[in-house]
């Protein structure tokens, strides 16, 4: 008998969950149509799903019909063609799905936020649309800091790129704020600190006097985007010009940056003075 119960049971819950996932595949094609750019693909995605007495209202537009849907996402992407939707979990009740959203430029930044409430009829089809939405919303504190983290992390790489493997001094000057200044350990033929991007190539310059270098391992990054820093952690191999001789080394080196660019760079080798003993000795 207790396991007539439990078939019962596992009957009624797949039946359940079978009624949710119907309920939102609907909901699942209608977030598609959001994400379509091509204005006739898009067309047949909503036919799918909505019917010419189906409607759809937002701050900005009262619509009925599939075509007249349409014509509103068209538009949206006119206005942000690099748009990405970002949808929350789905919460269902009844024939009703309502969820949360946020849509994103192709760069993290924010565009709007909103909440969408779905009325569907049953068989598998929209019957209406509410949305709610904020263009003038801000970003919360932590999506702040997460873009303006991936901001720096990419000027930085451009830097270590430019300065590593392409030698495009040209590259570096335009992320290298003016007056920036670059601290290398005095211990070092070419330490002391340099203003200016400028006195930077001199000094980029005169440590080539000394060494052939070669990054052995590829940097780890980290950041600390409140107070807009950036370290990377890496390691080099060198080979000394007036010894012949090479060493392989871990650096980190401490970026500080603003708006956009580097203002400030200080590197730290893992060990100063056999570094600066390595690139003096002779054969």
């Amino acid at each position: 008998m207790r396991k007539i119960y439990f078939i019962c049971f596992l009957l009624m819950m797949n039946i359940l969950f079978s009624q949710k996932k119907d309920k939102l595949t609907p909901i699942e094609v209608y977030e598609k149509v959001w994400q379509e750019h091509n204005s006739d693909a898009r067309l047949k995605l909503i036919k799918t799903i909505w019917l010419e007495d189906s409607t759809f209202e937002d701050p900005s537009a009262s619509i009925k019909g599939s075509v007249a849907f349409n014509n509103v996402v068209n538009e949206f992407y006119k206005k942000f063609p690099d748009a990405v939707l970002i949808s929350g979990p789905k919460v269902t009740k009844d024939n009703y799905v309502s969820w949360d959203w946020k849509i994103q430029d192709s760069k993290n930044k924010l565009i709007m936020r909103g909440r969408e409430f779905a009325r569907l009829n049953g068989k598998g089809q929209v019957s209406k649309i509410i949305s709610f939405w904020n263009s003038e919303v801000s970003l919360t504190e932590s999506e702040i800091l997460q873009n303006l983290e991936n901001d720096n992390y990419k000027v930085v790489a451009k830097y270590f790129e430019s300065l590593f493997k392409t030698r495009d001094f040209t590259g570096i000057a335009s992320i290298i704020e003016e007056g920036a200044i670059y601290s290398q350990a005095e211990g070092l033929p070419y330490g002391g600190t340099y203003v200016g991007f400028n006195e930077w190539t001199k000094m980029y310059t005169k440590s080539s006097e000394f060494f052939d270098l070669e990054i052995e391992k590829e940097p780890t990054y980290f950041s600390n985007a409140a107070k807009n820093e950036v370290i990377i952690y890496f390691t080099i191999k060198c080979k000394a010009k007036k010894s012949g001789k090479t060493l392989s080394m871990p650096i980190s080196e401490h970026f500080d940056l603003k708006n956009g660019k580097i203002t400030a760079i200080r590197p730290f080798y893992f060990d100063t003075k056999q570094f600066a003993e390595f690139l003096k000795s002779r054969k």
